[in-house]
């Protein structure tokens, strides 16, 4: 469970925060704390919850099969 999680928060991190470089304009787009963007950038060992996946699906139009696919898992 640990390796998917890893591979889930590395997808958000370098396809959605990383591309944006602003960490507070990602969170408020995707109704998401600043503290939470942080650790998806910096923490090797957040654990994300699937509300956090949802918001985040939400705002791209993904679906979370859809997202899924994208991360591999």
């Amino acid at each position: 469970m640990n390796e998917e999680n890893r591979k889930i928060v590395d997808f958000i991190r370098d396809t959605y925060i990383i591309p944006m470089n602003n960490n507070s304009k990602f969170a408020k787009e995707n109704g998401i704390d600043e503290k939470t963007v942080r650790k998806m950038k910096d923490d090797l060992s957040y654990k994300i919850g699937l509300s956090t996946i949802i918001k985040i699906c939400k705002n791209n139009s993904l679906s979370l099969a859809d997202f899924f696919k994208k991360v591999g898992i």
